[in-house]
């Protein structure tokens, strides 16, 4: 499926800035300064540096984002409403280099809300996440965007542990918050209920039921 007419705009966009960046200064190409990038072959240019023909780091980045998202195909209809805060896709496809990952999915995902991707290597959730940042489908410019890139440190604990083990600490820091306001001097009330109503909705009690 054929990227959209927004992302194809989006691209030349980025595609003109990588080259406005590489034309401020002597650059020059030869036949063999290519670089592959995903299996994709793209000329990358070389900037004159004194004692130096290193391509910029700038450059060489700006371009190998711009190969993988042209490799990358994304389609569905936002249907949530364009003010809220929370997002609903419908009809979501994404491939990468021709492989189908997501199919006529959904994609929900509700503000103040929390998600953890669980999959075997290779099985989009990077590209998926990939999608989402560089906004693929046209997401709403007030919802705010961040990637970080980086892999967690090797564990013999399962994702659902890990998960499971991370909301045991946050509810024994909401325990020892609600503890200490309460023996306050002065409490503060709405703190106080706040706190409670947060507990509330991690329900502990519910931890263990996937196990």
């Amino acid at each position: 499926m054929p990227p959209s007419a927004s992302k194809q705009k989006r691209l030349a966009e980025k595609a003109a800035k990588a080259a406005s960046r590489a034309n401020k200064g002597s650059s020059t190409e030869t036949p063999g300064d290519t670089a592959s990038v995903n299996g994709s072959s793209v000329n990358t240019p070389l900037t004159s540096v004194p004692g130096s023909l290193n391509a910029s780091t700038d450059d060489l980045t700006s371009m190998a984002k711009l190969a993988i998202a042209t490799d990358r195909s994304a389609a569905g209809v936002l249907v949530s409403d364009p003010k809220s805060r929370d997002i609903k896709i419908d009809a979501y496809t994404l491939s990468f280099h021709g492989r189908l990952l997501f199919e006529n999915s959904e994609v929900t995902l509700n503000h103040g809300q929390r998600y953890g991707l669980m999959g075997e290597n290779g099985s989009g959730k990077s590209t998926f996440l990939q999608s989402l940042a560089e906004r693929d489908i046209e997401i709403p410019d007030h919802i705010d965007i961040y990637l970080v890139r980086g892999e967690a440190e090797p564990s013999d604990v399962n994702a659902v542990d890990y998960i499971i083990a991370s909301a045991k600490e946050k509810v024994a820091r909401l325990e020892k918050q609600i503890e200490d306001l309460s023996v306050a001097d002065d409490v503060d009330e709405l703190a106080l209920d706040a706190l409670h109503e947060e507990l509330e909705e991690l329900d502990p009690s519910t931890f263990e039921a996937s196990q």
